[in-house]
């Protein structure tokens, strides 16, 4: 090797070390906003949802479910119990997701529960729970205002893991599964799973009769909630069209389609600047397929220029991926 092609590989691995070495800023403002989604998340449960047994779906909406199975207990609270659902599904996230989400969902899945523990723990004088004081506050129209404030906290807190490209954990990992395994857009298995506890609701305290309060209440929270996580995260549009125009075309198209079992279009483009000719992937998804494919995109092609556009209206074969 002559001495250009030692600089020029010197050079090329250089930047492939500069392209892996982890950005620890980047990494520790992620995780800030994702605690800080979190407490959100936990803030609308403990104080809202739970004392007014609002079932909204989740790993909090099983927890409200089932209080009345430990509502008696000296040593098992709904934290205990929180641990042991987030500690299930942690471990089938490992096994049919990947140790990727594995690590990234863990933080979120030990936080949650461990915060619900501390508060559950704290008491103003007179040996009153801390969970009570806000409920006892209210004077009128109780549920309603819980669910409200449960739904705003939740849904903001939920909203805001996903915008940095994070997790609150538990019910995640099914959705995922469902989404994997069955063909199944994600943001369809979000609303399914939620509406399967939310509908079990009616059965709460008295399984011999149907108690449709418990369903108005978690139907409106869920659909709340959504709103909420559609605005924070990814607007309130129905679909998106993600446009990537890459030196890497091919590596973007099996991103997409490992992830998202999507397919994509190559339109050539040529920019007027520079007269270099490219390649441009488009593809259109779901909205929370959007906003998870775009973070991937970068870890790909770090130089890829992406940019992302409202889709009112789709037809054809867009439709045909999952079973609904």
């Amino acid at each position: 090797m002559n001495n250009e092609e030692v600089k020029e590989a010197k050079e090329t691995i250089l930047e492939i070390e500069k392209k892996n070495k982890p950005d620890l800023k980047k990494w520790l403002i992620q995780y800030i906003w994702v605690t800080v989604g979190v407490i959100f998340v936990t803030l609308g449960y403990y104080f809202f949802f739970d004392p007014a047994n609002i079932i909204a779906g989740g790993v909090t909406g099983l927890a409200v479910f089932l209080k009345p199975l430990w509502k008696n207990s000296s040593w098992f609270t709904s934290s205990i119990f929180l641990y042991g659902i987030e500690a299930i599904c942690l471990l089938l996230g490992l096994i049919f997701i990947g140790k990727d989400f594995f690590l990234k969902t863990i933080y979120a899945s030990l936080l949650y529960p461990s915060l619900v523990f501390i508060l559950e723990r704290i008491s103003i004088p007179g040996d009153v729970p801390l969970q009570m004081v806000i409920y006892k506050s209210i004077q009128n129209n109780t549920e309603l205002i819980c669910l409200l404030f449960g739904a705003l906290l939740t849904g903001g807190g939920v909203g805001i893991a996903l915008r940095n490209n994070g997790s609150t954990g538990g019910m995640d990992v099914v959705q995922k599964m469902i989404s994997k395994y069955a063909k199944i857009p994600l943001s369809q298995t979000m609303y399914f799973t939620d509406w399967v506890i939310v509908i079990f609701a009616g059965l709460k305290f008295n399984p011999f009769s149907y108690s449709i309060e418990y369903v108005v209440y978690g139907s409106i929270a869920v659909l709340v909630e959504g709103f909420i996580i559609d605005y924070i995260a990814l607007s309130i549009k129905p679909r998106r069209t993600v446009y990537v125009i890459s030196d890497n075309p091919e590596s973007i198209k099996d991103l997409i389609y490992s992830e998202l079992d999507r397919g994509v279009t190559f339109s050539p483009v040529k920019g007027a600047y520079t007269n270099k000719e490219r390649t441009m992937v488009i593809c259109t998804m779901d909205k929370n397929e959007a906003y998870r494919i775009v973070g991937m995109i970068s870890k790909v092609d770090p130089k890829a220029f992406t940019f992302v556009t409202s889709c009112k209206e789709v037809r054809g074969e867009y439709g045909k991926r999952g079973i609904f």
